[in-house]
């Protein structure tokens, strides 16, 4: 059947909706669409052509850029020319690439624009012997690199040659779908990377399209549904949040113009599903608290009113109470003339239900959406299970909470506590990556998550942090860092943290200040400052922080109450191998990037000598040098 595939999505979309919108990209201001049965030719002649080409079944394609049409179509054209597809984070470095190139075998790329194909030029001859042809689908500015370098492709010189191809077979497509087992390989996809290098898991068509449905089973999502490509194409989260699901119920698929202007193009088409890491959310409340914070008196006022009585409606209905008479009222009326105008200001008027996932978000974040009016719903799985395994039904919705298992997916405990996984969402393995593969899973084929939780007695699942990252303090206190982080990172002003605390006496935290939220508080309080550097040593930007930590901290019980605390002299970063390509903390390389830091963070030091190595993206490495101080969070 044509719904068992993703190749056979698109043809029976093409079919029965061939004039309806599938795609739209802003360009140049103006969303331009693409129709079903456009989107569709050019899957077919993507596939003809790199098959015209040299390509050939099980061959692997790995593509690397920005979100934009060509992304989808060059993933969907390589599972119809019978090979798998990858995807790499548009601004991995150099060395980066060259490890996912070599390790999925790769022979075709395909890459946006001249900042990736620069960035292909520096690791050529590591590659080389694999790669056949480099795909670009943004030539501006490269004409002389065609002259330069027989390996490179126009994007469009492909469709040519497909379109050529396309002649007596223009049901291409439809025969591949019919020929292709869903249980096949459709992608490999790269995991976390927490730990170490990322593998990458191999997901089947049936996985998929299986975890989509039973996810449809709990949110329900509508043809014609407009949604925005926010996250990046290489995770799992925007492969089956909105790829799989677009395909699906034939959706509208929206490309933002840049990275950049992604907040502009938010707002102004106003998606009805928005999905996004707890990063991306508390980006949004980070936006929205310091706008306030630089409002005048009269906004700020009944902003402030308006969150205080929406938070209380929402935790009494959270509670399962109702709300008295007079809240009600209130929050009504509030919600009418200020919260709805707020939503639409950041991109969120239309949402009918949006989701986190990719990690823990902070209770406090998760109230304060549900309080404007949106259906937030926590979601929780890993690239090896599609992405999700558990989330919230509409009326049961509890922040603590990663929801209940999705239908048919059983998720369990182990003896340890470690949550185990198993369903038709589990992946077929790593790819080259036995013995990983077989660790991964349980005798009775259950995955092997890593993650610590606990059910509750309404069989809600409590995900505490990694099962190897729980800390026991000197005293045998044993606590979540996780858990604490992600609380800290619901201030405005603290962009990143990373706690610290096993096998020591108590806690401490290294802290990474928002440039631009703390830089407008400064700015606000005639706080002069030249660099990152020069404001986070800032007397004032400490106390800032101290006050934050100690408001916080109320929430935890004392003895793991963050004691001492010191501010990074710049931003944890990707870059610098600090965080993973989805901004999760690499805690094992941050403990020992920083081991004399934190080293002084228990000790009697009150200041500590920074020395490390930094990368920028262009692949240079600098020495960064600068005095960070170290204080109490309690005086």
């Amino acid at each position: 059947m044509l719904e068992d595939t993703l190749i056979g999505l698109i043809v029976k979309n093409a079919v029965e909706i061939p004039d309806e919108i599938a795609l739209r990209e802003k360009r140049y201001g103006v969303w331009s669409p693409t129709t079903w049965r456009e989107f569709h030719d050019k899957v077919q002649r993507f596939a003809l052509g790199i098959l015209t080409l040299g390509f050939q079944k099980n061959d692997k394609l790995a593509i690397i850029g920005d979100n934009k049409p060509e992304w989808i179509i060059a993933e969907f054209g390589c599972m119809a020319a019978g090979g798998i597809p990858t995807g790499v984070y548009p601004d991995s470095l150099a060395e980066e690439m060259a490890y996912l190139i070599i390790y999925s075998e790769a022979k075709f790329l395909v890459v946006r624009d001249q900042e990736q194909a620069d960035k292909i030029l520096v690791i050529w001859e590591r590659i080389k012997e694999g790669i056949e042809k480099v795909i670009v689908w943004d030539s501006r500015g490269m004409s002389h690199y065609y002259e330069e370098y027989s390996f490179l492709e126009r994007f469009e010189t492909i469709l040519d040659i497909g379109a050529q191809a396309e002649v007596g077979q223009k049901d291409f497509l439809l025969k591949r779908a019919e020929e292709t087992d869903p249980s096949e390989p459709a992608m490999m996809l790269t995991t976390s990377g927490t730990t170490a290098e990322p593998k990458l898991s191999l997901l089947s068509h049936k996985n998929l399209i299986e975890a989509s449905d039973c996810y449809g089973q709990m949110v329900v999502m509508n043809k014609g549904d407009e949604l925005l490509s926010i996250a990046p194409l290489p995770w799992i989260g925007e492969q089956l949040y909105t790829v799989t699901r677009f395909l699906i119920v034939g959706a509208h698929y929206n490309f933002p113009e840049e990275t950049e202007t992604l907040r502009k193009d938010l707002i102004e088409l106003q998606p009805y599903y928005f999905g996004g890491t707890p990063a991306a959310w508390e980006l949004l409340i980070s936006t929205i608290q310091a706008a306030m914070d630089n409002a005048d008196f009269l906004k700020r006022y009944f902003y402030n009113i308006s969150i205080r009585t929406a938070l209380k409606h929402t935790e009494k209905e959270l509670a399962g109470e109702k709300p008295g008479l007079w809240n009600r009222f209130l929050y009504h009326l509030l919600n009418y003339f200020v919260l709805r105008s707020l939503k639409n200001k950041v991109g969120l008027g239309r949402v009918k239900m949006a989701v986190t996932g990719g990690g823990a978000i902070s209770p406090e974040v998760f109230k304060y959406f549900k309080s404007l009016g949106i259906d937030l719903r926590q979601v929780y799985g890993q690239t090896e299970c599609a992405g999700i395994a558990t989330t919230h039904w509409i009326d049961d919705v509890r922040p603590e909470t990663v929801g209940v298992p999705i239908p048919g997916v059983d998720v369990k405990l182990s003896d340890e506590g470690e949550i185990l996984v198993k369903g038709s969402n589990l992946h077929l393995g790593y790819y080259k990556k036995e013995k990983e593969t077989r660790e991964g899973f349980t005798e009775d084929g259950y995955l092997r998550t890593g993650d610590a939780g606990y059910f509750d007695k309404d069989g809600h699942l409590y995900v505490f942090d990694r099962f190897k990252d729980i800390m026991t303090l000197e005293d045998g206190t044993r606590f979540a860092p996780q858990d604490i982080e992600t609380r800290l990172k619901f201030s405005p002003y603290i962009y990143e943290a990373m706690v610290i605390g096993d096998n020591r006496p108590y806690v401490t935290a290294i802290v990474s200040v928002d440039l631009e939220n703390v830089g407008n508080w400064a700015k606000k309080r005639g706080i002069s400052y030249t660099t990152f550097q020069d404001l986070s040593q800032r007397p004032e930007v400490y106390e800032l922080i101290q006050k934050e930590l100690q408001k916080l901290g109320e929430r935890f019980p004392e003895n793991i109450r963050i004691k001492r605390y010191t501010i990074l002299l710049k931003a944890l970063h990707p870059d610098d191998g600090e965080l993973t390509r989805t901004r999760k903390v690499r805690r094992g390389f941050v403990n020992e990037r920083y081991s004399a830091l934190i080293n002084d963070l228990y000790s009697s030091q009150e200041e500590h000598n920074l020395d490390i190595q930094i990368r920028y993206e262009d692949g240079r490495v600098s020495t960064f040098k600068g005095k960070v101080a170290i204080e109490e969070v309690y005086q």
